[in-house]
């Protein structure tokens, strides 16, 4: 159950998530400060020790590349990208130079439907059986719920994260989930917060809130 909240700067969101390890990250979309705390809570570990898996419908598979060499010194052991829909299947192929220049192995995976969750779910499995072979802690980032629902409604988004949230568990993933509240009314808000452990939220003071 989600209880006390505490106002943090954008370098200390996870050092203040605590044990938490399904979080909410409600944030304007195309806005700096999400990417920041996107960074932020996907480097929990030395990143020669994690494994990072971004799943997005909002970013190709290049631009999610560039902005981690933007922020991260060094690239992690392993880096997956799932791009979703039309957009990225056109432009993943521009991503061949990034690769080369990858420290570690990078994988770049499409799901070519949007709604088609049960291609989604399959597609992450498999990442996921990969790397539990290695020692790595799994971090990932779901971007976005926010564009998730412009292709499920609210009941079925909530159980595809409810699988998901469960998987994620089971193979001890840290993951956190991109959503704009400005672009959903409060009861989808309230129906999907159950599912997750912490919730972090930029204020009207342009502050980050977390509650756990």
């Amino acid at each position: 159950m989600l209880g006390a909240t505490s106002t943090v700067t954008p370098d200390s969101i996870s050092e203040r998530i605590g044990d938490a390890s399904t979080v909410l990250l409600l944030a304007p979309s195309l806005d700096s400060c999400e990417d920041d705390a996107c960074l932020d809570l996907l480097t929990v570990a030395d990143p020669a020790q994690e494994n990072v898996l971004s799943i997005t419908f909002t970013q190709s598979a290049t631009e999610r590349i560039q902005l981690l060499d933007k922020h991260i010194e060094e690239r992690p052991a392993q880096t997956g990208i799932i791009s979703i829909g039309e957009m990225m299947r056109s432009t993943t192929a521009d991503t061949s130079t990034t690769i080369q220049q990858s420290a570690g192995p990078l994988v770049i995976e499409t799901v070519s439907d949007p709604s088609d969750l049960t291609d989604l779910g399959m597609t992450i499995s498999s990442f996921l059986s990969e790397w539990d072979t290695n020692d790595n802690q799994t971090v990932a980032c779901f971007h976005s719920i926010t564009s998730l629902l412009q292709y499920a409604d609210v009941q079925r988004v909530f159980r595809f994260l409810h699988v998901l949230t469960g998987k994620f568990d089971t193979s001890e993933v840290v993951a956190h989930y991109h959503m704009d509240p400005s672009a959903h009314d409060q009861q989808t808000i309230s129906t999907l917060t159950p599912l997750f452990d912490a919730i972090v939220e930029r204020d009207e003071n342009d502050e980050w809130t977390v509650q756990q």
